[in-house]
């Protein structure tokens, strides 16, 4: 254990967190640690972000940042890995982070930015841009989900970028099959963004003309507001499931016609990773990494909001006739891209 270099990590884990980017935090640490000793600080984290919770969140980041100047000063640290938080007051309290390490510990900062909006957000005004600046100089390396955002961060900023995809946490050898069943399933937190309203709506009139198709949700509710909103569209044909996880989700994926995530924004979600390494075909919307995941040439993805799009997407996967040939494709290209054990290289490779 003595000859173990050390890393402090500071984010969202699960079961607090059930997110991707808390998802993929988990998955690289269980990596790290065959080769790290690992000191833990767990960003505490809540779907809501109004009222009392709100309150209790900003107690949090500095009981959060009080615990990095703690740890900072009890030991040397070769790593310190965080993940930037896109949004102004995340920027501020990555920045905080990275500043309350550095007081005690002169570790390396390794950056991981988990969403593919992350240059539009830079971009959008001056006191961003100010903001990822200062946290980015005071980073040695950055960690990106893309050669896309490689390239686009390389022509903005002096620092080390490296390519990091993401993988799944469990790695299962299905075979594929050619299903016909028209079994639809949505797997993702209830939130505005991830498109769920779209989804139900555009479903809820599909059945009016394909009567026989089926679609199984789950996932977290944010609010009580949203949670009874949704059951309102529950039927015989829609049926609304709470959070999957593990070998469940797995039988979930492996047992549906299609996956259908209609995000407004994204990275690269783990739940289309989860489903191609599956063979299960998606429907998606043109947002962050999903196009690059799935190919230029992907059939089913649908314009962002748009719920005539989406429509048109899910009665063209009903009518195709290639279902076999693109799980083949996108199991294919889930080995060659995004499996653990390239994930794995990849990522002793930059904490080197």
């Amino acid at each position: 254990m003595s000859g173990r270099r050390s890393l402090l990590f500071y984010g969202e884990l699960p079961p607090e967190a059930i997110h991707g980017i808390a998802c993929s935090n988990m998955i690289n640490l269980r990596l790290l640690e065959r080769n790290f000793e690992i000191v833990i600080i767990r960003e505490k984290s809540t779907l809501s972000n109004k009222g009392l919770v709100a309150v209790k969140k900003i107690i949090g980041r500095v009981n959060d940042h009080c615990l990095i100047l703690l740890k900072a000063t009890q030991k040397k640290f070769d790593f310190f890995y965080l993940t930037f938080s896109i949004s102004f007051m995340g920027g501020i309290k990555t920045l905080f982070s990275i500043i309350c390490f550095r007081l005690f510990n002169r570790g390396k900062v390794i950056l991981h930015i988990h969403r593919g909006d992350f240059i539009m957000w830079y971009n959008k005004n001056l006191s961003n841009r100010l903001l990822a600046n200062m946290v980015i100089r005071l980073s040695e390396k950055i960690i990106v989900l893309s050669e896309i955002q490689k390239i686009a961060f390389s022509e903005i900023f002096s620092k080390p970028v490296f390519v990091l995809h993401n993988t799944v946490e469990h790695e299962f050898n299905f075979t594929l099959n050619e299903k016909k069943n028209n079994h639809f399933i949505y797997i993702s937190n209830y939130l505005l963004e991830k498109g769920i309203f779209d989804l139900l709506d555009v479903f809820s009139r599909l059945l009016t003309k394909y009567p026989d198709i089926t679609l199984h949700t789950y996932g977290a509710f944010p609010t009580a507001e949203i949670k009874e909103k949704i059951l309102r569209y529950q039927n015989s044909n829609i049926s609304i499931g709470e959070v999957i996880t593990g070998e469940e989700k797995f039988a979930v994926l492996k047992m549906a016609d299609c996956l259908i995530l209609p995000s407004f924004n994204e990275g690269e979600p783990l739940v289309l990773l989860e489903a191609m390494s599956v063979g299960t075909p998606v429907i998606s919307t043109n947002v962050g990494l999903i196009p690059e995941m799935l190919g230029t040439d992907y059939p089913f993805i649908s314009s962002p909001g748009d719920q005539a799009s989406l429509e048109e997407k899910i009665i063209q996967f009903m009518n195709s006739g290639e279902h076999f040939l693109i799980s083949k494709k996108l199991k294919e290209r889930y080995s060659l891209n995004y499996s653990n054990n390239i994930h794995s290289l990849n990522l002793n490779s930059i904490f080197n």
